[in-house]
């Protein structure tokens, strides 16, 4: 009988190659993701849910075998953006999807990390040492395992990862073994912090192959997951044989992190592993991906990040931001001092040759702007979008006029179409966006000057 293999969180790095993977083995598999990173191209199709709606959750589990849960926000620095997201998601959904397999009697493969050993250096750490992680991921890891060992009771099997490393089309260059891979090709040149902390590390294939190991197997239990052993130093030695890079150990160390694993119990089923660092760096250095590895869409870090201020500056109503100036002996001195930079990607300037050509209108889903006159004035105008491709054309259009006599930044939010038009020569307008020009050319809508009317620009004789 064919098996059913339900992924959940299978559009991310790992997801992404598991589901060929095992899918590869005559199974039927699909993906449920609420693919919390807009940003990020879908490179399988998928059941779009959340792990936090139970209700919705159950509906579709049902209709499987097997549950592989990868569902979570992923690493130290991107939980700690949002804390509540993250315990939301990696604990409270975590124990909606355990809660539904055992209630379902539904085989669920749990993805844990060896980050719940906290560090333990000079020692080897099994399955059966108890976990003291010592990050704030760590722990909701470890309370994702306690929930499943404790609902799901003998229906279960816990993979503890090392550190994953490996190409995936969902690439991460926030992943120490493809960061060093990449900054070999890119710079010519890493730096390892501190660099005699051990740390296990695995191959995003033989995790895949393990999970279909485990399936075929029948295993139930812990089990963890590495392929290698190595210290930060040994780690980077081995990317200069390969790359011929710079190494340079800075003696403080960022992440204190350091144990070693021991993954002999998952061997002795029969399991082995095909991959290894070297295999690894070659791949990485082969991807055009490594010379773009800076790229906010590597770096859960920055996507989550991204993702807390696009959900803030959703919530901001259109605003005019007042200043003032000052004038003394010396000079004068214009100032705004109730605006700050939170959340400006990139700003340009916009010079009109003639007081009578008029910029708009310009729609967008995601970005925001603010706007600023620093030479002459202008009209500038918005109106809020009740569609962002086909909008109404009784809509309200916000009028204002901005000059650099009187200090004002206009804050417009996303969801808004925006124009202006200078009534001075020479007014020079700077333009503070949300997204970059990258995200700004996916998200450009353009309407006619005259879309709502052509009031808005008239200058009254009074």
């Amino acid at each position: 009988m064919t098996k059913h293999v339900l992924i959940i969180g299978g559009l991310g790095y790992i997801g992404s190659v598991l589901y060929n993977i095992v899918k590869a083995e005559g199974w039927h598999v699909e993906i449920l993701d609420n693919h919390l990173y807009k940003e990020l191209k879908p490179f399988n199709s998928y059941i779009k849910a959340d792990i936090r709606n139970k209700e919705n959750l159950e509906k579709i589990i049902q209709k499987f075998d097997i549950v592989l849960n990868l569902a979570a926000v992923v690493g130290d620095p991107a939980c700690l953006v949002d804390t509540n997201l993250a315990i939301e998601i990696n604990c409270i959904g975590t124990k909606n999807i355990a809660e539904i397999c055992k209630k379902l009697n539904k085989f669920i493969i749990h993805f844990s990390t060896c980050s719940i050993y906290g560090s333990e250096s000079n020692r080897v750490v099994k399955e059966e040492d108890e976990g003291f992680p010592i990050d704030f991921y760590g722990q909701t890891k470890y309370t994702q395992e306690r929930l499943v060992r404790e609902i799901c009771k003998d229906n279960y099997c816990i993979l503890r990862l090392g550190t994953a490393y490996g190409l995936s089309p969902r690439m991460r260059y926030d992943l120490v073994v493809n960061a060093f891979a990449a900054r070999a090709i890119k710079y010519k040149k890493i730096t390892v912090f501190g660099g005699q902390q051990e740390r296990p590390f695995v191959h995003i294939r033989d995790i895949s192959r393990a999970v279909v190991h485990v399936i075929k197997k029948d295993l139930k239990e812990i089990y963890n997951l590495q392929g290698d052993n190595l210290s930060l130093i040994k780690l980077s030695e081995i990317v200069k044989e390969i790359t011929n890079c710079e190494v340079e150990v800075d003696k403080n160390i960022i992440d204190k992190r350091s144990y070693m694993v021991d993954s002999l119990k998952l061997i002795n089923t029969g399991f082995e592993y095909k991959y290894h660092i070297a295999d690894g760096v070659k791949e990485i250095s082969s991807s055009f991906t490594a010379l773009e590895m800076d790229k906010k869409i590597y770096s859960n870090l920055k996507l989550i990040e991204g993702l807390k201020i696009s959900e803030m500056i959703e919530k901001k109503e259109i605003q005019l931001i007042n200043g003032g100036s000052a004038i003394d002996d010396r000079g004068m001195l214009t100032f705004i001092n109730e605006f700050n930079f939170y959340g400006v990607k990139r700003f340009y300037q916009v010079l009109n040759f003639s007081t009578s050509t008029i910029r708009a209108f310009h729609g967008h889903l995601k970005e925001a702007k603010y706007v600023y006159v620093v030479k002459g004035s202008a009209i500038v105008a918005a109106v809020k979008l009740d569609d962002i491709e086909s909008p109404s054309k009784n809509l309200k259009v916000k009028r204002f006029i901005l000059s650099d006599k009187n200090p004002q930044i206009l804050f417009i939010p996303p969801k808004y179409a925006n124009g202006f038009r200078p009534l001075e020569n020479d007014t020079r307008i700077v333009f503070f966006s949300t997204s970059t020009l990258e995200e700004s050319k996916d998200d450009d809508y353009r309407f006619p000057a005259d879309y709502w009317g052509k009031e808005v620009w008239k200058v009254e004789n009074r």
